[in-house]
């Protein structure tokens, strides 16, 4: 049996889908960038999120954790960009002057439309960016809705739409930041990637734009001591594209329309692994690598699906 809740607990709202036949839910929390901060199967957590609303707070800029990425992803270097013959300084939260991980990670959405029946639970979340980012004064609207399935599948559906009296076209990329946890150390956890090109970075983790041949985990193996913060160009028409499993639970990415990009980085502690569906590259307003424009009027959707499974 379906479900969906909206309550308030731990100090913020949240959305709740619920399979209770498969014993799975999915926490959505619409203050904080329309997040997931909880994915529950069996009583395993996947998600390394926030235990609350004033740890949110605390610590989102330590590691995006489960941040929605838009509409620039990862890196935009010394926070600066050209567009249509104009320059532009973000200003939001850098790193070394670079501005990090877009605008919206903690924007704050509303609960626009929930669902359930016999086949599925979903919820829509909106928010409607009206420019105020000093460096990005181009206005967009931004619906993301979670819909949750059996078998523990869930699709994160983002629709972004340029409106039809905007001033001009607008720059946008797409992209994700969940960090997941599957029990114990990653050196224990087995991962493939459906890719074997990585993308070159400089010294500031900005693409260089050339790839470099690196078919490590596909096929896949064990991450064992390894150290990830590297972009990959994945290979087109396979599903699952990306697969992360140990003894306890298995996740498997199987869609991921306009997310060409994947983005992984491991964290000091080990105890989890950023998995980022990206629609373009780091840096992507100056270098162009898959970098979406959108005229007055246009809209486009990204689109990404995982599988959850306990072993």
């Amino acid at each position: 049996m379906f479900r969906t809740t909206v309550e308030t607990k731990n100090g913020w709202q949240v959305a709740t889908l619920i399979d209770s036949a498969a014993g799975t839910h999915a926490e959505i929390i619409p203050s904080a960038g329309a997040m997931l901060n909880c994915f529950l199967i069996q009583g395993i957590n996947v998600i390394d999120g926030y235990a609350d609303r004033e740890d949110f707070l605390r610590r989102v800029h330590d590691g995006f954790w489960s941040a929605k990425l838009s509409p620039f992803v990862c890196r935009l270097h010394q926070s600066t960009y050209s567009w249509e013959g104009r320059g532009y300084t973000v200003s939001k939260f850098a790193i070394q002057g670079s501005a990090l991980h877009g605008i919206l990670y903690d924007a704050p959405f509303d609960v626009v439309e929930t669902r359930a029946d016999e086949t599925h639970a979903s919820v829509s979340l909106r928010y409607q960016y009206d420019g105020q980012t000093p460096g990005y004064p181009f206005p967009f609207n931004c619906t993301i809705t979670y819909t949750l399935r059996a078998n523990g599948r869930i699709e994160i559906r983002t629709h972004v739409t340029n409106p039809a009296g905007a001033a001009s076209s607008l720059p946008i990329c797409d992209g994700w930041h969940p960090y997941f946890s599957l029990g114990g150390s990653v050196d224990n956890w087995f991962l493939e990637i459906c890719s074997d090109q990585m993308m070159e970075y400089d010294q500031d983790l900005i693409p260089t734009g050339r790839y470099i041949t690196n078919g490590t985990y596909y096929p896949g193996r064990l991450i064992g001591a390894d150290r990830l913060d590297n972009g990959f160009l994945l290979r087109e028409g396979h599903s699952p594209f990306c697969t992360l499993k140990n003894d306890r639970v298995c996740i498997e990415f199987l869609s991921h329309r306009h997310y060409p990009f994947l983005q992984l980085y491991i964290p000091e502690h080990r105890q989890s692994i950023a998995i980022e569906n990206l629609s373009g590259a780091p840096d992507a307003f100056n270098n162009g690598i898959g970098l979406t424009t959108l005229n007055p009027g246009e809209k486009i959707d990204f689109v990404v699906e995982w599988r959850i499974s306990a072993a």
